[in-house]
């Protein structure tokens, strides 16, 4: 075990590397927990890595442990910013010169927007661009299974770029040896897509050229035509690697984020009182999918954040929306406590809008800011 380390700081990293289900929250397959466990023990024997990660690896663990169902900890708030505040100051202090250095960088800032995500609630965007920006010339576009965080990193900031209709920082390119990822399992291949969405949606947002426009308009026909069709690969792995539960959980969030990408295109096409039976059609796909899955697994799933909330803003029965609400504990990613009060302030004000003709568009809504990511909540204030 680590030097220097006081008896809690001993127990909450044990916890975190050796309890099975610590990382329940953490991987969205319990299939990847295990190899998670043992990642983590491997950069906490690396010397360079060590004074980097220990801060964060502890504020890690007590946001997992918090999170676990019936674990009783004497632990608040404050104490978990305590140990973010020091990895923040790792963070900033840490020179990327080569790519082993990005990798660390990518995991300290992994590691910091899961606990920010719990314990505070703002300024994870700020992290994902900020280890992004200054890494990519060290380790390119390309994922891959030794860089794990770097996907993570990928997924949240695309999600912020959505909503504040901004450029994402990284267009990544997926090798076909990359199968399953422990978060987004086989949607790797679909978050180009939505960075080029994010990229558009930015260029409507600041253009009124005719042809210009037209042209975005093609754009957005030829993701539509690639994404419609688009099926997971390398399937036929998925046998010999997970159980059953997971294999429904997987095809299910493939099917979750091919079909938020599509909705996101139409209402890029076609604001609200356009075109609505489609993109309500492709809500009520997600919304079952979710249901099916949970029925057929009895586990919630995780990482689907993003392909819920896009397909829940196009709920328009009032019934359904009581439901929808009541059904965003159990999709919004429940480490990001936060974030689930303000995607249901979120949803009922976006929906407010549009009932009242106020917004075309769900990104166009004019209470800011939008709670995908960086939801500021009045316990803030």
């Amino acid at each position: 075990m680590l030097p220097n380390l006081q008896p809690e700081e001993k127990e909450l990293l044990m916890f975190l590397l050796s309890q099975p289900g610590s990382l329940d929250q953490y991987v969205a397959y319990p299939g990847f927990q295990a190899g998670q466990q043992q990642l983590f023990s491997v950069q906490l024997q690396l010397p360079a890595a060590l004074p980097s990660l220990k801060d964060a690896f502890l504020a890690c663990a007590i946001t997992v442990k918090q999170l676990q169902a019936g674990t009783a900890m004497d632990t608040d708030t404050t104490f978990s910013v305590h140990y973010i505040l020091k990895a923040m100051d790792a963070l900033r202090s840490l020179s990327v010169l080569s790519s082993q250095d990005a990798v660390l960088c990518h995991a300290l800032g992994g590691l910091l927007a899961f606990s920010i995500s719990s314990a505070i609630g703002v300024g994870v965007p700020d992290i994902c661009r900020h280890c992004l920006g200054t890494t990519t010339q060290f380790v390119g576009t390309t994922v891959s299974d030794a860089d794990p965080w770097k996907s993570f990193l990928i997924l949240l900031d695309t999600m912020d770029c959505l909503v504040y209709r901004r450029k994402p920082i990284l267009r990544i390119r997926v090798p076909s040896s990359v199968v399953v990822d422990c978060r987004l399992g086989l949607c790797l291949p679909l978050l180009p897509y939505y960075h080029d969405l994010c990229v558009i949606s930015n260029s409507i947002l600041n253009t009124t050229d005719v042809g210009i426009l037209a042209r975005l308009q093609k754009q957005l026909d030829e993701i539509h035509c690639l994404v419609e069709p688009w099926q997971p690969s390398h399937l036929d792995q998925l046998v010999e690697q997970f159980d059953s539960a997971e294999i429904v959980h997987l095809l299910a969030q493939a099917k979750l984020y091919r079909l938020g990408a599509l909705l996101v295109g139409h209402r890029l096409r076609f604001p609200f009182g356009q075109e609505d039976a489609q993109a309500e059609i492709w809500s009520k796909e997600v919304m079952m999918e979710l249901e099916i899955a949970k029925r057929v697994t009895k586990r919630s799933m995780r990482f689907v954040t993003l392909p819920f909330i896009i397909a829940a803003v196009e709920v328009r029965d009032k019934s359904l929306r009581i439901k929808t609400l009541e059904r965003v504990d159990d999709c919004v990613d429940h480490f990001a406590q936060f974030l689930q009060k303000a995607t249901k302030t979120f949803l009922s004000r976006v929906w407010h809008e549009r009932d009242l003709n106020l917004t075309t568009r769900w990104f166009d809504s004019i209470y800011k800011p939008c709670p995908v990511l960086d939801s500021v909540t009045a316990s803030l204030l």
